[in-house]
């Protein structure tokens, strides 16, 4: 696969499954969610009110703002009380051990 537009981030083994980490690549602060053999990455920031996210507060596939309760799906960033608001997503790939994000 081609890596083409992707940058490196962190190592694969060094996230724990069913947890969400805040890590920053090439100054951008993102959020890992590895579920499995797989890992999404959103923005760090609820895109209600631009509160930063606690990778703590994390519910199965959902992340909670702690500001007002607002839920979004780690995996397509759909908010559950707004639809019109979305999480940012990007696009992940698992290649020699490494989680690879574009953006």
């Amino acid at each position: 696969m081609s890596l083409e537009g992707y940058k490196k981030s962190v190592a694969f083994k060094d996230l724990i499954d069913n947890q969400s980490v805040a890590v920053e690549v090439e100054n951008m602060a993102l959020l890992l969610h590895r579920r499995g053999d797989r890992v999404y990455a959103t923005g760090i920031y609820c895109p209600h009110a631009e509160v930063r996210l606690d990778p703590r507060n994390t519910s199965g596939d959902l992340i909670i703002c702690k500001a007002h309760g607002y839920r979004s799906n780690i995996k397509t960033g759909e908010c559950m009380e707004e639809p019109d608001v979305k999480l940012n997503t990007f696009p992940t790939v698992i290649e020699d051990g490494f989680v690879w994000i574009k953006f």
